[in-house]
C-alpha cells in the first residue's frame, strides 16, 4: 500500500510531500475508524453499568443478629363514644354542589404519574437470579440470548453482503483504468471490501474522498499523464 502511495506521489511531482501525506494520513483515519467500530460492541454502557454497580451497591447484607427488644407497654383500651349520637347542625342541608363534568379530560402529567403507579403497583423485585438476569436482559444491560455477533446492528441487516464486497463498480465512472492511480484504488477497495466494522455508506463515503482528492489533482495528472485528457462536465457522485 505504501508503495501504491509513492507511486501516486511521483505522478505529482508539484506537490508530491503534501500529496503524499494526505493519502498516508486518510489511510491511518481509516483504519483508526475501523478499529474504534471493532471495539465498540466490547464497550460497556457506561450509564448501564453505573444503574448496575448502583443496584449491586443496594443490596447490603446485614451480618449482625438482630438484638431482642423490649416487649411493648401494654395500653389501656380507648374508649370510643358513638359520633352519631349528637344532633346533626343542619349547616349543609341546604348546600349545593356542582358535580365534576366527566368529559373534561386530565392531565398528560397525571395520566403518566397514574400509569407509573399501576407499572410499580404490579412490578415487584426479582425473586431469584433468574428473575434478576431477565430483568437486566430486557434494561439492555447484558447480552441477549442466542448470543448474536450482529447485535444492535439493525440498519446493516437490511443491506445484502455485495454491496460490501462488491465496490469496484464505485470506481468506472472517474478513475482511469491502469496506471498508478487505478492502482492505488484497487488496493484501497480491496481493503474496503474486506473490512466488516464500516457500513455501506462509510465506505462510500471514504471512495468519494479519494475520488475528490484526484478531482482537484487532475490538471497535474493530466500534465504527466497518468489520466487520459478527457474532459467531463461534471464529476459523477457516488450515491450514498
Amino acid at each position: 500500500m505504501l508503495q501504491a502511495v509513492e507511486d501516486v506521489s511521483n505522478m505529482l511531482s508539484k506537490e508530491k510531500e503534501a500529496s503524499k501525506n494526505s493519502l498516508i494520513a486518510k489511510l491511518e483515519a481509516v483504519a483508526d475508524e475501523s478499529e474504534r467500530a471493532r471495539l465498540e460492541p466490547f464497550k460497556p454502557n457506561k450509564q448501564k453499568t453505573e444503574d448496575l454497580n448502583s443496584l449491586l451497591n443496594t443490596l447490603k447484607v446485614d451480618g449482625k443478629k438482630p438484638k431482642n427488644k423490649p416487649p411493648a407497654p401494654k395500653l389501656a383500651p380507648v374508649k370510643v363514644e358513638d359520633i352519631y349520637g349528637a344532633q346533626p347542625s343542619g349547616i349543609f342541608s341546604k348546600a349545593h354542589f356542582k358535580e365534576e363534568s366527566s368529559a373534561v379530560s386530565g392531565l398528560a402529567t397525571w395520566d403518566m404519574l397514574y400509569q407509573r403507579e399501576l407499572e410499580l403497583a404490579v412490578t415487584h423485585p426479582p425473586a431469584n437470579g433468574f428473575q434478576q438476569m431477565i430483568q437486566w436482559t430486557k434494561q439492555g444491560k447484558v447480552w441477549q440470548f442466542p448470543i448474536d455477533n450482529e447485535q444492535g446492528l439493525d440498519q446493516e441487516a437490511q443491506v445484502g453482503f455485495h454491496e460490501h464486497v462488491f465496490l469496484e463498480p464505485h470506481l468506472k465512472p472517474w478513475c482511469p483504468r491502469r496506471g498508478p492511480v487505478r492502482h492505488f484504488m484497487e488496493l484501497v477497495v480491496v481493503g474496503l471490501s474486506k473490512n466488516p466494522y464500516l457500513t455501506v455508506g462509510q465506505k462510500k463515503e471514504h471512495i468519494n474522498w479519494f475520488r475528490d482528492f484526484f478531482e482537484a489533482k487532475r490538471s497535474i495528472l493530466i500534465d504527466t499523464g497518468a489520466i487520459p485528457d478527457i474532459t467531463t462536465k461534471s464529476s459523477p457522485s457516488i450515491s450514498t
